[in-house]
């Protein structure tokens, strides 16, 4: 593993890769019901950015209620299928892509990451920790701020001055031309 911290599902479709971690309340569970309120409450609103963000790239929802949609992803973001068939936990309301965050707080010598999964690296200090070269992949954007290499996204870090909601429609996009976005959970 090449992380201290991991967030989320095991079997996630998407994995954000972040370089600071959270404070997280004692014995706080990412599965748990209330874990993004938590997690907001305790860190206030830079993590409710980084969370909302997530949740918008994950949401599947394109109807005319996608605003209410994607909030509910939010509060669901960790829910994992899995966990809840064995547990009775309901699944999700709106269909999105499941996701884990890697919290990445060391340098460590290249990496491979599987192709199994989307893998989006947020901001430069977690792509230079990871030891990707970011000058290899195609930019999806005109403005070069999203590369992509295979089944990873090197991006902007997870905020609204860095990654904007026109920036978000693109991962989107990017995600389901080659297929990813086409399952709900």
């Amino acid at each position: 593993m090449h992380s201290n911290l991991v967030m989320g599902s095991d079997t996630a479709e998407l994995i954000f890769y972040l370089p600071t971690p959270p404070k997280l309340p004692e014995n706080w569970q990412a599965t748990h019901a209330d874990a993004i309120s938590q997690l907001i409450d305790l860190n206030g609103n830079h993590w409710r950015k980084i969370v909302t963000i997530m949740a918008k790239i994950c949401c599947l929802d394109i109807s005319v209620n996608h605003t209410t949609a994607w909030k509910t992803v939010r509060e669901q973001l960790f829910f994992d299928a899995k966990h809840a068939v064995s547990t009775g936990a309901h699944r999700p309301s709106v269909p999105r892509l499941t996701c884990q965050i890697q919290i990445v707080t060391a340098n460590i010598a290249p990496v491979t990451l599987s192709s199994g999964q989307w893998h989006i690296v947020c901001g430069k200090e977690t792509q230079q920790r990871l030891g990707l070269n970011t000058h290899l992949g195609k930019a999806i954007d005109s403005n070069h701020k999203i590369t992509r290499q295979q089944t990873c996204l090197l991006t902007p870090y997870l905020d609204y001055r860095q990654y904007s909601n026109a920036l978000i429609e693109l991962t989107k996009q990017t995600l389901s031309r080659v297929g990813s976005l086409t399952r709900a959970c």
